[in-house]
């Protein structure tokens, strides 16, 4: 038998494991780390008398089950002896088992029942360079596992193009000699690499022709397309069948919808030649015996959150450089081979070097669910080799309170454990937790299946949820729907029928009375209640969703007849400023959850009238279900929306608050004894104004006043009444006004005649300050305007008696104005 490159550190690997050393392994494709690892660490635990299974983790089922099947076959054994597998729908596994290779999924929630993996020797995590979130949890848990409660527990990280150094890094972080790197450099055939040319907008099916018929004719052995979903593996199977193009071999898929039986037979070997249509499933761990050729699309889908309909959906995207380089790979693993990549030389540079690490992308409420199962309360407690984003955690966070699977502390509820147990995103679990006590658990799983799925029948609006899950149930499934689709939809609805549990806790009083549809209804409401939508009175087309964003595309789902105001839209189009509805259906408001309607009064501001409103609304969450005027209270949220709105219109109050601010200003700039009113300080007003106030016609009326002269003080007030008089007092004892205007001098208006005997302008602010005078004319008007009042008798006064004599011969109009007596009236004295 052909010596395997793993074989050159299987010693190192023996000798680490046996000493209690978690090991991190990197060797390329085809260098047998995957078939060649498990015996050896079986072979380390023997040899040092240690019991206990070995768990290999594999991110898809299909290699869990190949590579299990294969390991045995080596040891001339059965599965399910010695070696054995767990996988989503299949289980081979005995007493006498010692090496169990399983996906991630199936690792996490064993470890649910088992937490401390009491009857587990090593952890052998493969293919991590693929990063998904579940396998950095499976490192997370396994290495805390061992760094707090078993640390002679093993564990192995094996990876094929990621670097070990940052995982080693982790790994040693509380001991830095409790991780060893081991490299193995492995054995391939040259590859050559052809490159396309970029054809934006061309269907994938026509570009990828030419590629696969250069294939077949430059190669002899097995041609291995990939593609990334069933839907273009369809197409290009079609596209192949009209060119003719397979000629004497035969056209194959592989993909993760197919049965275990149809996926074996796509990967053993055959007599026949094989043109393997094939998701990334067959990327890594799974080998095609006899590959010479790679046809690469350079595409994959990958799990992304989707917005849609809350959950974590597959989404077709470029693969990174080192998964081109994985796939090429496969063409080289026993002959010299070739790989054809749709996509250019140029677009090659432009490409991410490694995936990115699904847990900077994926919705992580089942995550944080699994880990409240387990008693975790704090995710970031749970250290990770790539640390989870916080919005990301606090978003799940949030779902899961809204579902009620966690409480406030973090801590999982009993429905939450429920929920923990189904292996169901958790929307679809608190769906399921709802239907079970009200519908058949086989209906519950069908309908769990096909909200969990793509729904085969999604295009089909004239059929609502429950028929469809009634059609399923009953084989009345249209015709136009692929049978393979319904199998599918149908063997995983049987394994959630197995998980659910008997009935469901806080199942309300009224569940067996309803029908069929309101249960769904019931039960998509359980699952979104975020989704909620007010139809708009005007417009019953529109509506508004719980958290303030549009929809529309109401009647196209729910048609004219239906006259419900309430609406729950399961399935939105993110996109635009509305939401299209996808699906939607008609609820009532007596079945939203009591807890979260509640009746609050608002306040809010009414620009028109410059006031605060206030109205009493009945709220679902922050959606108005309807509303009506109250009384405004004179409160401290009342005080502030107040504040808010009109701390941009000062100064509020009227003329004679602006003379008084003017007046401290003035004898703020020359004594420093007095503070001079800043912004700030009115704003400090305005806020002590505001309260037991809601309009600014209450504040125009406030004593601005008194609050001022509260800020600067009585002695300070004592001084600008001293050095800025509200008043002058004139030659005949009369006294009048003096004007306080910002950006204008202090001024007085007086009649010529008052000011007869009047030598000098009066002046303010201890004589710094003379007060503009604005001389008046019998008939009130002005003939002078002058802050030198000496200069005034000197000068014009002469000019303006010849005018104002002519023209008021009854009055006094003296030569000599300083030793005349003012008069009132300024009539002559008889």
């Amino acid at each position: 038998m052909t010596r395997l490159p793993i074989e050159e550190v299987l010693t190192s690997l023996r000798q680490a494991v046996g000493g209690g050393k978690a090991v991190v392994l990197k060797a390329p494709p085809g260098a047998g780390k995957t078939t060649g690892v498990p015996p050896a660490v079986l072979q380390s635990l023997e040899d040092n008398g240690i019991s206990g299974q070995i768990w290999v983790i594999q991110p898809r089922r299909l290699a869990a089950r190949s590579v299990a099947d294969w390991v045995a076959r080596s040891r001339n054994e059965s599965v399910g002896e010695t070696i054995g597998y767990h996988v989503r729908l299949d289980r081979r596994e005995s007493a006498a088992t010692r090496v169990v290779f399983m996906t991630t999924g199936m690792f996490l929630r064993r470890m649910q029942s088992d937490p401390l993996l009491e009857n587990v020797a090593c952890v052998v995590l493969d293919e991590f360079h693929e990063r998904t979130l579940e396998l950095d949890l499976a490192l997370a848990m396994s290495h805390r596992l061992r760094s707090e409660l078993r640390d002679d527990l093993g564990l192995v990280v094996m990876s094929a193009t990621m670097e070990t150094e940052p995982i080693v890094a982790f790994l040693n972080q509380e001991n830095s000699e409790n991780a060893v790197s081991l490299r193995c450099e492995g054995r391939a055939y040259p590859v050559a690499i052809h490159h396309g040319k970029d054809q934006p907008g061309e269907r994938i099916e026509r570009r990828i022709v030419e590629p696969i018929r250069d294939a077949v004719q430059s190669s002899d052995g097995h041609v291995l397309v990939f593609l990334p979903g069933v839907g273009e593996i369809r197409r290009v199977q079609t596209e192949l069948e009209r060119a003719n193009l397979a000629g004497d071999a035969r056209v194959v898929v592989l993909h993760g919808s197919l049965s275990p039986k149809q996926q074996d037979e796509a990967i053993r070997p055959s007599k026949f030649r094989k043109i393997v249509l094939s998701t990334n499933i067959a990327e890594t761990s799974v080998t095609v015996d006899g590959v010479t050729a790679v046809v690469d699309s350079g595409l994959a889908k990958v799990p992304r959150f989707d917005s849609r309909r809350g959950l974590t959906r597959l989404e077709t995207t470029s693969i990174s450089l080192a998964s081109a380089d994985q796939r090429s790979g496969r063409a080289g693993r026993t002959a010299p081979g070739d790989a054809y990549r749709l996509w250019s030389q140029a677009a090659q540079r432009s490409r991410d070097e490694y995936d990115v690490p699904e847990i900077l992308r994926a919705d992580l409420s089942d995550m944080v669910l699994m880990l409240a199962s387990h008693g975790e309360t704090d995710l970031f407690a749970m250290r990770c080799l790539t640390p989870p984003p916080e919005h990301a955690v606090d978003s799940a966070q949030a779902l899961l309170r809204m579902l009620g699977a966690i409480g406030r502390g973090g801590r999982i509820t009993e429905r939450g454990k429920v929920m923990a147990g189904l292996p169901l995103h958790p929307r679809i679990a608190r769906l399921a937790t709802e239907a079970v006590g009200v519908l058949p658990k086989a209906s519950v799983a069908v309908l769990a299946a096909l909200m969990s799925e793509r729904d085969p029948m999604e295009g089909i609006a004239a059929m609502t949820l429950a028929e469809k899950v009634d059609a399923i149930e009953n084989n009345r499934v249209p015709r136009s729907i692929p049978s393979s689709t319904i199998k599918s939809i149908r063997l995983i609805a049987e394994t959630i029928k197995k998980n659910l549990p008997s009935g469901a806790p806080e199942t309300r009083a009224d569940a067996m009375e309803c029908d069929r549809e309101t249960a769904v209804a019931c039960a998509l409401l359980a699952a979104y209640p975020d989704r909620v939508v007010l139809r708009r009175t005007d417009a019953p087309d529109r509506g508004r969703m719980v958290g303030g964003r549009g929809v529309v595309g109401l009647k196209r789902m729910l048609g004219e007849i239906s006259s419900e105001e309430l609406v729950l839209c399961y399935d939105v189009d993110g996109g635009g400023t509305e939401s299209r509805v996808r699906a939607a259906v008609a609820i009532r408001e007596d079945w939203l959850d009591a807890e979260q309607v509640e009746t609050v009064e608002v306040q809010s501001w009414d620009e028109g009238r410059s006031a605060v409103q206030c109205r009493r609304q009945v709220r679902y969450g922050d959606l108005v279900l309807r509303e009506t005027p109250a009384k405004v209270p004179c409160d401290a949220e009342t005080a502030s929306i107040l504040f808010e709105n009109l701390k941009t219109r000062l100064p509020i109050a009227g003329e004679k608050f602006q003379k008084l601010l003017h007046r401290i200003g003035m004898v703020a700039e020359v004594d420093e004894q007095v503070p001079a009113v800043s912004e700030k300080m009115q704003l400090e007003l305005l806020r002590e104004l505001c309260v037991s106030r809601s309009s600014l016609k209450e504040l125009k009326t406030a004593p601005w006043a008194d609050h001022v002269l509260g800020k600067i003080g009585y002695p300070a007030w004592q001084m600008v009444q001293a050095e800025t008089p509200e008043e002058v007092q004139l030659p005949g004892g009369r006294k009048v006004p003096v004007h306080y205007v910002e950006g204008k001098p202090p001024w007085i208006e007086v009649k010529i005649q008052l000011c007869f005997g009047w030598p000098e302008t009066p002046r303010i602010l201890r004589g710094r300050v003379p007060l503009q005078l604005h001389l008046l004319g019998p008939n009130g008007r002005p003939q002078q305007i002058t802050n030198d009042l000496a200069s005034f008798w000197a000068t014009t006064y002469g000019e303006i008696r010849k005018e104002l004599r002519r023209r008021y011969p009854k009055h006094d109009w003296p030569e000599d104005p300083l030793s005349a007596t003012a008069s009132f009236n300024g009539m002559k004295r008889r």
